[in-house]
């Protein structure tokens, strides 16, 4: 089977790691030829040049650069793939067209997300609608995110991501961490997210402060990088930043996420999320903000708490309740791990993705 990936950029997001990890697995059977094509320069996960596979580089200017269409035709004369699969808006909306015309299975898999449901008149609905009738599939990665964008029964389908559970094997010991960023707390509570529109780093930074009213021996981690990184960073009050940690983008997250005693996820709109998977493998309790997918794999006083959007209070107490309740809060970790290990494993997640392209090809 041959199948063409097409991704904007390999910059350090979900959807990325989740085709790398996918791309990786499918490369140790047999049968599979795999070539990706790139829209731009922006390569976050340098492992992807370990595969060996044919990576085709297009930096341009997406929106604009009509001649993509003609190098993209070429590519599909070159290499004659079984299964074209996309995961962004803008290349789904370019290159559908041209897969439909040729008859060759075209994957949508460009939401990746799950806000409260579109309206049809909503430009983002309608932006991501246009590329609807071109495509054979679309994919989320969250039951939730097939609601929000009214996809069509017929096309839409669903398969939560999978965690590599090679990446538990962490690269620094909790010592060397701490001792590397300056964490000398006995608690630490992190986040892990990029700094834009659609992560609440604010609630996440005015609930750590509350805290500290209670308590001074915990340290609050920032992990990710973005636009809003300095405005976040800075509205944190002189008295506690010594208290906060803004580590922007890190290669070795799990090593970080190893010393967490609770995860976070402060979100306006999510799917699923690798970082709330990664908490939940490394046995952290996680406080995230119900809505979307997020309640497609948290279970709410089970492997942590949901709490509601902005709401501070809500999240500050959450905490305060995981930090004074070790015990339980260790118990929900275990918990957590458990359902990692048993619904959102790799293999569950590539069994489920081959069986989509077989139904394609079919």
């Amino acid at each position: 089977m041959r199948i063409l990936y097409i991704i904007e950029s390999l910059g350090s997001g979900g959807k990325e790691r989740r085709m790398i990890s996918l791309i990786k697995e499918l490369l140790k059977k047999e049968g599979f030829e795999i070539e990706l094509l790139l829209l731009s320069e922006d390569i976050h996960y340098k492992e992807i040049h370990e595969l060996g596979l044919t990576i085709h580089s297009l930096p341009r200017n997406i929106k604009k650069d009509f001649s993509l269409l003609s190098k993209f035709n070429k590519l599909l004369k070159a290499f004659k793939p079984d299964i074209v699969h996309c995961w962004d808006t803008i290349a789904s909306i370019h290159f559908a067209p041209v897969c439909k015309i040729k008859g060759i299975p075209f994957v949508n898999a460009m939401i990746s997300t799950a806000p409260p449901i579109l309206s049809r008149r909503s430009l983002r609905y309608i932006y991501n609608a246009v590329s609807y009738p071109f495509s054979d599939i679309i994919l989320t990665n969250s039951k939730a995110g097939l609601a929000s964008f009214r996809v069509p029964n017929s096309k839409g389908r669903f398969i939560h991501n999978g965690f590599d559970f090679e990446r538990i094997h962490v690269k620094s010991s909790k010592e060397s961490i701490r001792k590397k960023f300056g964490v000398d707390t006995e608690k630490v509570v992190g986040m892990v997210a990029s700094f834009t529109q659609g992560k609440d780093y604010e609630t996440f930074v005015k609930a750590g402060e509350n805290i500290l009213e209670y308590r001074n021996d915990v340290t609050f981690l920032a992990i990710g990088g973005g636009p809003k990184f300095g405005e976040i960073k800075n509205s944190v009050h002189k008295k506690n930043k010594a208290h906060f940690k803004f580590l922007g983008r890190q290669e070795d997250v799990e090593s970080i996420v190893n010393i967490f005693d609770i995860g976070v996820l402060a979100t306006y709109t999510e799917g699923i999320s690798n970082a709330i998977m990664e908490y939940m493998i490394f046995e952290k309790p996680v406080v995230a903000t119900d809505g979307g997918g997020t309640n497609e794999i948290v279970i709410d006083k089970k492997t942590g708490f949901l709490v509601r959007q902005q709401d501070v209070a809500q999240l500050t107490k959450k905490i305060k309740y995981l930090l004074e309740n070790t015990e339980e809060a260790s118990a929900m970790g275990k918990t957590g791990k458990e359902r990692i290990e048993k619904y959102f494993s790799i293999d569950r997640m590539v069994a489920e993705t081959l069986k989509l392209y077989k139904s394609c090809l079919k």
